[in-house]
């Protein structure tokens, strides 16, 4: 089973900050994101996560106000435990495709009535 992994970068993504760290200004601290796994057959998983982001050093620092959202799915893509995630992605994914649990009535409980709705005559 192919799935295609994601980082979505839309209003699912919440960014955390230190106003001051370490001599620098607006540092992110942690990131909050949905990481989504969709199959081939379009069956989707979706983890939530939060991930601690490192202390920047100062030549390796950007500033918050330029900040791109490719940065941060970069800075997740180094940092956060994606074969934990995509592990539990793909077990979603996987009880979609072949449930274990399908609720069914017992064999014994009485058969229930299906009524058909009254149909207006044709005319």
């Amino acid at each position: 089973m192919a799935i295609t992994y994601t980082f979505l970068t839309d209003d699912t993504m919440k960014l955390e900050m230190a106003p001051q760290l370490n001599g620098l200004e607006k540092v992110i601290t942690r990131v909050r994101y949905n990481y989504v796994g969709v199959d081939e057959n379009g069956n989707e998983g979706t983890f939530n996560g939060a991930t601690p982001m490192p202390a920047p050093n100062a030549e390796g620092y950007k500033p918050f106000e330029e900040l791109t959202a490719e940065d941060i799915v970069s800075w997740l893509e180094a940092t956060a435990d994606k074969t934990h995630m995509q592990e539990r992605i793909a077990k979603q994914i996987e009880a979609i495709v072949t449930p274990k649990y399908v609720s069914i009535d017992a064999p014994w409980a009485p058969a229930k009535t299906v009524v058909e709705p009254a149909r207006e005559p044709e005319v």
